[in-house]
């Protein structure tokens, strides 16, 4: 018979302290500091160069390397594509986020099929392509991917012995935060409704 999870001391739920080790939520808020600190830098370096480029960037643009490009997205997104298949098959959680990751490849592509054609003869190929391929495949993806966090959390809570349904996953917290249920702040996120 499987052991029961341990509780928590505070809340009576799963006690991630005891899986994971005393300092886990020390470390694990230190690290979420720091990558969300990196994330805001990120975006705040980002707008300033997307500025200078809609105002810098020339209207054409002859490239060398153009075939190159192209062929290593399509190799990019293959690995993606392959690797979410063999993870699927060997029923693996790593599939989620290769599956997203096919999913971020193949909207690019069809993005940038499309935007790259206009004007020109292809433009029909590319918004079939994208209409017909990439697009409804990476719906499919994410769709998927979806349905499994959403069986993970409902595992979860059922593991955890929290009452009533799991919130919908826009509002769930990670699995990996260590404040209870009902704890919020800013560095807290909350399941109640």
């Amino acid at each position: 018979m499987a052991e029961e999870p341990p509780e928590c001391p505070r809340c009576g739920h799963l006690d991630l302290a005891a899986v994971l080790g005393a300092d886990y939520e020390r470390k694990a808020a230190r690290r979420r500091r720091r990558g969300l600190t990196l994330l805001l830098v990120c975006c705040a370096v980002l707008l300033p160069w997307i500025g200078y480029l809609a105002a810098n960037l020339p209207v054409r643009y002859e490239s060398r390397q153009w075939r190159a490009a192209w062929v290593g997205f399509d190799v990019a997104l293959l690995c993606a594509l392959a690797a979410t298949a063999w993870y699927g098959w060997r029923r693996r959680q790593l599939l989620v986020p290769w599956a997203q990751a096919a999913a971020v490849l193949l909207l690019c592509d069809a993005w940038f099929d499309v935007l790259l054609s206009w004007g020109t003869r292809d433009l029909r190929a590319a918004l079939l392509t994208a209409l017909l391929l990439e697009l409804p495949l990476a719906a499919l993806l994410l769709v998927r991917v979806r349905g499994i966090l959403r069986t993970v959390l409902r595992i979860y809570w059922h593991l955890a012995r929290l009452p009533g349904e799991p919130p919908p996953l826009h509002r769930a917290r990670l699995l990996v935060d260590p404040s209870p249920p009902g704890r919020s702040g800013p560095d807290r996120g909350t399941l109640d409704a």
